[in-house]
């Protein structure tokens, strides 16, 4: 219902809140991985939570609040996975950064097909674009500071311009074929590094301009 509060009821604020809210989150997200969205519901989440329904509805009124709480707990997810790996990037070349990060993002979209197309779809439906825009900046505080280490190989292209545009080439390869809850394609990450690399590097840097090739 349109007009139902999408937040949570109350932030827990003592450690056993704090553990009920992750049981029923973690609930939730495995009612989602094996049932996909026809089996998703309050009571479905606190059968597998081991929790009563009132327990659930105590943190979170409804069914969209906690999808809610799901979307924002994935970003945040994703987000730091790709922080601390682009930490540990620094001094590789950019091609095998690159792999790195593509490889996170992949194991995170395909871990749990289900689990992942579900939360792409209520992205869509439920008012989150605060949490989106949240997530999404990070990700790309993350790819432009990886693009500052290899400056010299961006071929003058804007930084913060070139990070938007590789998680725009990121995103559309991974979730070409998340729908089919099938297993990534085994090549997936390195196709998404051969596309950022072709952008990044442009034509010059990936043809004409390499030593010994011939002028056209």
């Amino acid at each position: 219902m349109p007009n139902e509060p999408i937040s949570p009821r109350k932030t827990p604020r003592q450690s056993r809140s704090r553990d009920t809210v992750e049981a029923i989150l973690g609930a939730a997200a495995r009612v989602l991985a094996r049932e996909s969205l026809e089996g998703f519901n309050t009571n479905r989440v606190a059968e597998m939570a081991g929790v009563s329904v009132g327990s659930v509805y105590q943190y979170f009124p409804n069914k969209d609040a906690l999808m809610a709480a799901l979307i924002e707990r994935a970003q945040d997810a994703l987000a730091g996975e790709v922080e601390a790996v682009v930490g540990k990037t620094e001094g590789l070349p950019l091609e095998a950064a690159l792999k790195a990060v593509a490889k996170t993002i992949v194991e995170q979209q395909y871990g749990t097909p289900r689990l992942a197309a579900a939360i792409d779809r209520e992205e869509v439906r439920l008012p989150v674009a605060a949490v989106l825009i949240a997530g999404e900046m990070r990700l790309l505080e993350a790819t432009s500071r990886l693009l500052g280490h290899h400056e010299s190989e961006l071929t003058g292209l804007d930084r913060s311009r070139a990070a938007r545009d590789c998680l725009v080439i990121t995103k559309a390869l991974v979730e070409a074929d998340v729908g089919s809850e099938r297993p990534p394609p085994q090549d997936l990450a390195d196709r998404i590094v051969r596309a950022l690399l072709g952008y990044l590097r442009g034509p010059a840097r990936d043809g004409r301009d390499r030593p010994g090739s011939s002028p056209r």
